[in-house]
């Protein structure tokens, strides 16, 4: 399965496969995917998720709002299972929009520490469902595939071992994409002109956002797993993430 499959109907869609996990594994290709809006897919895209991939669980980040005016797309007519798992911040939208209200010092990775804890349910829930391996191959996405999504990525890689070093350059993959993100957001009823209002960090998504994220995880919380542990996941389904999502990495065990 390769990393640098694109689809029609998505900007910043991408396999997560390939990181590393430890010395000797790594996050299997072809069974957790990540992306923005599915809204737009087209039936070739679908037919290639579904048919191909065998897609089974869409994992959808975005609040009830979005999912109610912008809706599912085609994906939505298919059987592929729908978990809807809003990652969102209590009173701070702009509106009518999904626009987040962004403030302070240093006011992404805030804004991202903030999703654990207003949404603890749903950050759990993911490490939960994609720990079942039924659920996969799943592909987690919100409207730009960047904050929400890249938050979800990152503690479900925390989850299975993988260092800050090498999740914060997954995160980072997308950097070049967010541009044309931002302009399909504008399109969108559910975004639109409100995104004038984002201070200038929320248009980048350099590795450091998510090495100061899990700084702050670890002084609030006393890192990842232990947040996890909080609410609720089980040194069980840690160990079933695990074997679902990751394989032996080409040559592990081997000399170099």
């Amino acid at each position: 399965m390769s990393s640098t499959v694109r689809l029609s109907g998505t900007i910043n869609f991408r396999d997560v496969g390939g990181v590393p996990v430890g010395s000797d594994r790594r996050i299997a290709y072809g069974r957790l995917f990540r992306s923005d809006t599915l809204q737009f897919l087209t039936p070739e895209d679908v037919n290639l998720l579904v048919g191909a991939f065998g897609l089974r669980t869409d994992v959808d980040l975005r609040l009830s709002f979005e999912l109610s005016v912008e809706g599912r797309g085609l994906l939505g007519e298919t059987e592929v299972a729908h978990a809807h798992l809003p990652f969102q911040v209590a009173g701070t939208h702009t509106p009518g929009s999904a626009t987040p209200i962004l403030r302070g010092h240093d006011p992404v990775v805030s804004h991202y520490v903030n999703y654990l804890s207003h949404s603890p349910q749903s950050v759990s829930g993911l490490i939960v469902l994609l720990a079942q391996s039924q659920s996969l191959p799943a592909l987690v996405h919100c409207a730009a595939g960047k904050d929400r999504t890249g938050i979800a990525v990152a503690m479900v890689l925390a989850a299975v071992g993988c260092s800050v070093e090498d999740i914060a350059t997954e995160y980072a993959a997308g950097s070049h994409l967010i541009p044309a993100v931002m302009d399909r957001l504008r399109t969108m009823e559910s975004y639109g002109e409100s995104l004038a209002k984002l201070p200038p960090e929320a248009n980048l998504t350099p590795p450091e956002y998510i090495e100061r994220f899990f700084e702050a995880v670890q002084t609030t919380y006393g890192g990842p797993m232990d947040y996890l542990r909080l609410h609720g996941v089980s040194d069980a389904q840690f160990e079933a993430l695990s074997q679902a999502l990751t394989e032996p990495a080409p040559n592990a065990g081997q000399e170099k």
